[in-house]
């Protein structure tokens, strides 16, 4: 398959970006978030396990800075369509699919998607979920924009794994938000620790909205009338996007009843029609 490459102007933009985190712990990790889309193509092939992606109209929420749209079109998709609320995402993410056919970024108001019902066969959302102050909504709005027969790729992070994964930060998923935040913030004022972690303890205040388990993210998606298909590592060998954690931790994630206190880092669901068979 050929891969579509970033263009110059947007790689020149995301180093100007990023320059003044530089010297951040977290630096060189951003960089290469922005400027590879080798994950999104593996997820693509995990997708395409389930549904067909060639000729399919594909949207991705919360779609950063479009790394999943060409990685999309690269797949075959007709149409990949991001969608963002973050005016620096969408005008980064215009600069990366000028030019790719088909692609697109829109800005939507996190709330309701500017599109009509039925409007998609592939939906994506990638560590987005946490960040949503409704999460029954937000999963109610990505079921309206779905096609018949569509499904939506859901990855999130587990609270049952003690690490905050986007600052690296162990203790808050096993807390409130709310409390984390506080507790948390409290330590940033502490002046004897690390600059380094305390730095990261003042970023944590706001980073995320819910905290969700399999068992919550069931129940939500049950609210939303989807049904919940979780998606295993070891069916994806070779193009499995995520690190592996090791057998002890996903054969616990693949027992009837383990699979509710597993601790793996991030949760991997397909969401489809309530009406899907189990």
């Amino acid at each position: 398959m050929d891969r579509t490459p970033n263009p110059p102007a947007y790689e020149e933009a995301v180093r100007g970006y990023l320059e003044h985190a530089r010297g951040q712990f977290n630096y060189d990790q951003m960089l290469l978030t922005f400027l590879s889309n080798d994950r999104f193509h593996q997820w693509a092939q995990v997708v395409a396990v389930y549904r067909r992606v060639e000729g399919a109209r594909f949207l991705s929420s919360g779609c950063g800075f479009a790394g999943s749209l060409t990685a999309y079109r690269d797949a075959g998709a007709r149409v990949a369509v991001g969608v963002e609320v973050d005016d620096d995402y969408l005008r980064y993410g215009a600069l990366r699919v000028a030019g790719v056919p088909g692609a697109g970024v829109v800005r939507y108001d996190g709330v309701r998607l500017p599109f009509a019902n039925g409007s998609f066969d592939l939906v994506e959302s990638l560590d987005v979920i946490e960040h949503t102050p409704d999460v029954v909504g937000y999963l109610r709005e990505l079921r309206r924009v779905l096609a018949p027969g569509g499904a939506i790729l859901l990855v999130t992070p587990n609270r049952l794994w003690p690490v905050e994964q986007h600052l690296g930060i162990a203790g808050p998923p096993w807390l409130g938000v709310r409390t984390a935040d506080a507790v948390f913030g409290g330590l940033a004022r502490v002046a004897f620790l690390p600059d380094d972690r305390r730095f990261r303890y003042a970023k944590l205040a706001g980073m995320r909205t819910a905290n969700i388990s399999l068992r919550r993210l069931r129940r939500l998606a049950k609210e939303a009338g989807l049904f919940l298909r979780i998606v295993r590592p070891a069916d994806h060998e070779g193009h499995w996007p995520l690190p592996r954690q090791g057998g002890g931790v996903e054969r616990l994630a693949d027992h009837r009843l383990g699979k509710f206190v597993a601790p793996v880092k991030s949760l991997v669901a397909l969401l489809e029609d309530s009406q899907a068979p189990a």
